[in-house]
């Protein structure tokens, strides 16, 4: 239920009193709870009202309005008293003095005192550019609201579906062939909207290319896809007609419901996110509205919400786990070969909330990502891994502690700035400090990733080419790039531990190659004794993965894996 805005009844008739005098809109307080309407004196020139002032509101207003609109204001007025809203916008007719239907537009909020329920704001008068969009020659969304909400008001549900069509890359036709041609394509999806339409549904014009096909009859899912493919057929049809001298494509996405008591801003928010859904996969198709995807949808907003609240909170509920790496070449401290050899860890984002408690990082970092939230996390994440780098190098000299640099990261901030500063403010050793990236994120950009990773290299820093392995990776690159390892994806190297003959003979030679050309490797998701007996032939020079120690706080990681020097001293001379 909205929260009341509480103020003064004599505040707000003296505010509108005033503000009538300098306006064209007609300023009204609708007291719905003593239905008292008090309005512009100038409205009195068009519309029949009694005076500026009146009582007995809702059934006076009633008469002024054209009567197949009654019902939808009846049912805005009904939703406002039970408290499910706090705001008035339609777009309806009233009859002017002449009898003659006059539309105008309706706008108002509800404020609160102690004995009153007061909707205040404005009434326009529209014209008919208002209605209807001059270069489609199709009714906009006023008339869209009208329609809806009659038809809702009538059994306050609706059955049937919303499809909304936007053309892709307009931007591109408008740029390539300028603005004529650009309204020409829009005209003609208008027109093609209206043959696939026909007696389905009624074509709407929205804001900039978007249009809205609107079925309130009980039409289902497979009619809007029947829609969307004879919308496809009369563009092709229109594109041979012109030759092909223009090409495009149409996105679409689509809503069906049955007996919904939605209100349309409501369902507008489901559609809205299938349009985007049917960008993000292609462009040129129809998404369906899901409700699964878009329950999941709105998880995620609400995760990058409690994320930002968290990180304006001093990045509270963020934390850093950390999981050993040991020395493959000397894999164990002592004869017995009970102490691994840990010599560095991977520093590990992990996020919770009082809410939802501990999430998976594969559940909230691509929101980070997706939402730019990774830049400021990745400043933290730098400074909090730099200082407890420095710190635990007190007792382990060489001690390493490697972060992952997001690609979202570097191509959006000052990445090179950021870590610097993160240098200069922790006063850690950088070639203790290991930045890992992705190689594959930048196969387009191969230049772009030398530069960076040369700019490192200048900083003492060493790098790691993550998660090499995984989908396409360009070998052709390693010989160009300045980077110390390369760390071979766990599920790469599972599939030669599980006995891929293929995938056995490509880590043996990518990690020949990459000691010929001066880098080491690091093998990952090791889980086994038996991993590392078929893996050592390899030569590798670390291992990382589950068998040595799964990641954990930077408490349980100094208690359980970091040894200082002079106990490691100890443990070698005894051997």
């Amino acid at each position: 239920m909205p929260s009341k805005t509480l103020v003064t009844y004599e505040q707000l008739e003296d505010v509108i009193s005033h503000l009538n005098e300098c306006t064209d809109a007609y300023l009204f307080i609708y007291d719905l709870k003593n239905d008292i309407y008090i309005t512009s004196p100038y409205a009195l020139n068009t519309f029949d009202f009694p005076a500026s002032k009146f009582n007995n509101g809702r059934q006076t207003i009633m008469n002024v309005v054209y009567p197949d609109d009654r019902p939808l204001l009846s049912a805005d007025f009904d939703q406002i008293r039970k408290g499910a809203k706090d705001t008035h916008n339609l777009e309806y007719r009233w009859v002017n003095k002449n009898g003659k239907p006059v539309w105008i537009s309706c706008r108002g909020k509800m404020y609160w005192t102690d004995t009153q329920e007061l909707l205040v704001g404005r009434v326009c008068v529209l014209d008919n550019h208002d209605k209807v969009d001059l270069l489609t020659n199709l009714p906009m969304e006023g008339t869209l609201r009208t329609d809806f909400g009659m038809e809702w008001a009538k059994r306050h549900k609706v059955s049937g579906f919303l499809f909304k069509v936007d053309i892709d890359n307009l931007g591109a036709i408008n740029e390539k062939y300028g603005m004529k041609t650009g309204d020409h394509v829009i005209s003609m999806v208008a027109e093609c909207c209206k043959k696939a339409c026909s007696d389905i549904a009624q074509v709407y014009k929205l804001n900039g290319d978007e249009i809205l096909c609107m079925n309130l009859n009980g039409k289902i899912a497979t009619d809007a896809q029947k829609l969307y493919q004879s919308l496809k057929r009369h563009i092709a049809e229109e594109e041979q007609k012109i030759d092909y001298e223009v090409v495009f494509t149409v996105s679409a996405g689509a809503l069906a419901f049955y007996n919904d008591s939605s209100q349309l801003d409501d369902l507008f928010k489901k559609l809205n996110y299938t349009l985007v859904e049917a960008k993000r996969k292609g462009r040129n198709n129809l998404t369906m509205y899901n409700a699964v995807e878009y329950t999941r949808h709105l998880h995620g907003i609400e995760l990058q919400e409690k994320m930002r609240e968290s990180i304006k909170d001093n990045f509270r509920g963020f934390e850093l786990y950390f999981q050993p790496v040991v020395d493959a070449k000397h894999l164990y401290l002592d004869k017995e070969k009970t102490i691994f050899n840990v010599i560095g860890a991977e520093a590990l984002l992990r996020w919770s909330c009082p809410e939802l408690g501990r999430l998976s990082p594969d559940d909230f970092i691509p929101i980070l990502e997706k939402s730019g939230l990774i830049i400021p996390v990745g400043r933290w994440i730098m400074l909090t891994s730099f200082n407890q780098c420095r710190e635990w190098n007190r007792l382990q000299k060489d001690f390493r502690i490697s972060l992952n640099l997001s690609y979202i990261q570097v191509q959006k901030s000052d990445v090179l700035t950021d870590v610097q500063l993160a240098l200069e403010k922790s006063k850690v050793n950088p070639r203790n400090i290991t930045l890992e990236l992705t190689e594959s994120g930048y196969m387009d950009s191969g230049q772009e990733l030398q530069n960076l990773l040369k700019a490192f290299h200048d900083m003492n820093l060493n790098i790691d080419i993550d998660d090499f392995g995984t989908g396409y990776s360009n070998l052709r690159y390693l010989q160009y790039l300045p980077a110390n390892t390369l760390k071979l994806d766990y599920s790469f190297v599972h599939k030669a531990t599980n006995g891929d003959e293929g995938d056995t003979k490509v880590i043996k030679h990518i990690t020949q190659m990459a000691h010929e050309l001066n880098m080491e490797v690091c093998m990952e998701g090791i889980e086994s004794n038996i991993d590392i007996e078929k893996l050592l032939q390899f030569k590798p020079d670390r291992f990382q993965g589950f068998y040595f120690g799964r990641p954990v706080s930077g408490v349980q990681f100094r208690e359980h894996y970091l040894r200082p020097d002079s106990e490691r001293k100890i443990i070698e001379k005894k051997n």
